[in-house]
């Protein structure tokens, strides 16, 4: 048995691919796992619904606000401090062989309580721009694992740490109950944005089917009056409707694109260009300079652009799907290290 530390939540982003890497590793041998939540985010509800087997360890902390020099940073700064301390104690209690990260303000908590106990560590990044926990984990990371050649740019100085894996996606054995339809996301909140615009597409291509992850239930009523529309407020697993889409519309979160590019569905992509770092924007230009889609610009949406964009990609067809979850890469290169 190995024993495995993990972080990497606030949002879906950070959270999913960790997931991932966890399930493939519990596949190839027995593991137990410590897992460290953020106090009311995504990963901690998630987690322990689908995998009450983990012991979940709730952290109550916030990311740092940009400008770093933020006057509310010296009051979070000194809870990162309180929670470091709570961390070392629930690490040394456990004694995990290694701990896995994907990025988030908590995985800098556990990152450098973990380095201070030296326990090795391991940290993947899904985004093109490394958010600063990747950023300063790097340095005491025995491997770091990025999604795209690309992020090597940001991290010139541990060039012989680094292995481009891409990024990892749950796997489902789940399928949606329709077909050829164009899957609309918003991320793992949903998107206003998102939702207002398509509320005016979809009048318009009544001879396509959408399904519409809409983020909250008063979307779902709303959008479900079209009858080419599915809408639903939250998808789970998201892995059993990409495997059916002909297309898709989204934000430019690593996760989704990364499930588009596993699944070979073609789409286009609206970043929210507010994420840290401008990180959605990145991701979006490489995926559509890798032929996986289309970038609009929030600013520069409009119905028509929307309309004639959908015409373009579904054309495109689905591209080939990739012949290996990056989740199985890093779990060879975390075994191979540890074992």
């Amino acid at each position: 048995m190995i024993k495995v530390a993990a972080a990497g939540g606030g949002t879906g982003g950070h959270l999913y691919p960790l997931l991932a890497i966890l399930e493939t590793l519990a596949k190839r041998v027995d593991v137990k796992v410590l897992f460290f939540a953020v106090k009311g985010k995504i990963d901690e509800r998630v987690v322990r619904k689908d995998h009450p087997e983990f012991e979940t360890v709730s952290i109550d902390v916030r990311g740092l606000l940009r400008p770093l020099h933020h006057p509310k940073n010296l009051w979070r700064t000194l809870k990162i401090g309180i929670a470091t301390i709570e961390v070392k104690k629930h690490l040394k209690r456990f004694k995990p062989d290694l701990v896995v990260l994907t990025g988030g303000y908590i995985s800098g908590v556990v990152g450098l309580a973990a380095k201070d106990l030296g326990i090795p560590i391991f940290v993947h990044e899904q985004n093109v721009v490394p958010g600063l926990a990747v950023k300063v984990l790097s340095q005491y990371a025995k491997k770091v694992f990025v999604s795209f050649e690309r992020t090597r740019d940001y991290l010139r100085e541990w060039q012989d740490k680094i292995v481009v894996t891409g990024c990892p996606v749950r796997e489902t054995e789940k399928e949606a109950p329709l077909k050829d339809f164009v899957l609309v996301l918003g991320g793992s909140l949903g998107s206003e944005a998102i939702n207002e615009l398509m509320e005016k597409v979809y009048p318009e291509l009544q001879e396509t089917q959408f399904v519409h992850s809409t983020g909250s239930d008063d979307w779902t009523e709303r959008l479900s009056a079209f009858p080419n529309v599915t809408a639903l407020t939250y998808i789970d697993p998201v892995g059993a409707y990409w495997k059916k889409a002909i297309a898709s519309i989204s934000r430019a979160g690593a996760s989704t694109i990364a499930e588009m590019m596993y699944y070979g569905v073609p789409g286009i992509l609206i970043p929210w260009e507010s994420s840290a770092e401008s990180h959605q924007l990145e991701n979006a230009l490489e995926a559509e300079r890798l032929g996986y889609g289309i970038v609009i610009r929030e600013k520069e949406t409009s119905p028509r652009k929307i309309i004639e964009s959908i015409d373009k990609v579904v054309k495109k067809g689905k591209i080939e799907k990739m012949k290996e979850n990056p989740a199985s890469k890093i779990s060879e290169e975390i075994l191979g290290e540890i074992m």
